[in-house]
């Protein structure tokens, strides 16, 4: 069974050092569009290419031109969407993207409703050198150390949240883009636990020194 898959995007590039780490941990390396030039750049090679391949950079196709390339030309997706979708199909539990992030802010919403969508079939986290992004689903617990800031995104009507061990907590309250979210919540004791009854609801936490997430 496949476990684990990282994508990298044509964001912001995370650190080497991150992204050496989170490659230690994943069972297959995939480059969204132009995150294949940061992986030429890092001297990291990947092992599926996939995107529109606008923004693949010619001297990084060579480089990696014993590396499969797939070409999706759909217009209608992002390339982290292709990536996820690849690797939903490919039967990986959880999926890590770095690079989702920066340069355009088009691209980023995108990638957040990606991550919202694809986030009922895999457990995908959007990770940064400062911080993690998930999808709450029904329910999710983690441990953090107290005073780690976490905000909770709804990105449609989200009813029914329930927070444990947060300093503000929310019960059986909604949050909507617009007329309200939560934001710079602090976490008071471990483990947090986010349940919601319904709609598509995001955490950011920063994290923390020694991050340890409970599936």
């Amino acid at each position: 069974m496949n476990e684990r898959a990282l994508v990298l995007a044509n964001g912001k590039p995370p650190t080497k050092r991150l992204l050496a780490k989170l490659l230690k941990e994943a069972d297959a390396f995939v480059c969204a569009d132009g995150g294949a030039n940061i992986a030429a750049r890092y001297g990291l090679k990947p092992n599926l290419i996939i995107g529109d391949l606008d923004s693949i950079q010619a001297g990084t196709l060579k480089r990696f031109s014993r590396v499969p390339a797939r070409r999706i030309a759909d217009q209608n997706s992002t390339d982290v969407e292709k990536a996820l979708s690849w690797a939903v199909r490919k039967g990986f539990q959880e999926i890590m993207v770095v690079g989702a992030a920066g340069h355009r802010l088009d691209h980023a919403i995108g990638n957040l409703s990606a991550l919202a969508k694809f986030s009922r079939k895999a457990k995908i986290t959007f990770i940064d050198d400062e911080s993690e992004l998930v999808g709450v689903g029904h329910s999710y617990e983690f441990d953090a150390d107290p005073g780690t800031i976490v905000s909770l995104i709804p990105l449609s009507l989200c009813e029914g949240i329930v927070t444990k061990g947060l300093k503000w907590e929310l019960r059986n309250e909604s949050l909507k883009l617009g007329v309200r979210e939560s934001t710079s919540n602090v976490v008071k004791s471990s483990p947090v636990s986010i349940m919601v009854r319904r709609g598509d609801l995001l955490l950011y936490r920063l994290t923390s020194p020694s991050p340890k997430t409970i599936r």
